[in-house]
C-alpha cells in the first residue's frame, strides 16, 4: 500500500451524508410535510452538500484508487448539481414527462450502480454465514 493511500481519510461518508441530507430534505417536500416554498433550502443544500461535497468526496475516492466510489459520488454529485440548476433557471415550461424521462436514466444509472454492488455483496455473504 502506497504511502498515501495508507494515511488518507476515508471521503465515503461525507458523499453519503452529502446524498442523504439532501434527499431526505426534498424528500420532506415531496411527501407533502412541508410546502413547495421551501425548496430554496434543499436547491442550497443540493449545490453545497449534495452536489460540490459529493464531488470532493469522489476525487478522493479517486486519489483511492476506488473507481465505484469515484463513479458514485461524482455522479450522484452532478446529478444535485443539474437538479438544483434545472429548478433555479430551467424548470419554467418543462413537460412533466420529460422530468419523468430525467429521473427514469438516474433511476436506471441507480440500478446500475446497484447490481455492479452484489458480486461484493455476495462475497460478504459468503463469509459470514461460515
Amino acid at each position: 500500500m502506497s504511502e498515501v493511500k495508507q494515511y488518507m481519510a476515508n471521503p465515503a461518508p461525507l458523499g453519503l451524508c452529502g446524498f442523504a441530507a439532501t434527499t431526505w430534505l426534498l424528500s420532506l417536500i415531496n411527501s407533502g410535510s412541508f410546502e413547495n416554498g421551501n425548496i430554496g433550502l434543499v436547491l442550497a443544500i443540493g449545490l453545497a452538500f449534495g452536489g460540490t461535497a459529493q464531488m470532493i468526496a469522489g476525487m478522493f475516492e479517486y486519489k483511492k484508487g476506488n473507481t465505484f466510489g469515484f463513479t458514485a459520488f461524482i455522479s450522484y454529485g452532478a446529478f444535485w448539481w443539474s437538479f438544483a440548476l434545472f429548478k433555479i433557471f430551467f424548470a419554467q415550461g418543462v413537460a412533466a414527462q420529460f422530468i419523468a424521462w430525467y429521473l427514469l436514466v438516474w433511476g436506471t444509472f441507480t440500478l446500475m450502480m446497484f447490481v455492479a454492488t452484489l458480486p461484493k455483496n455476495r462475497a460478504y455473504k459468503r463469509c459470514f454465514w461460515l
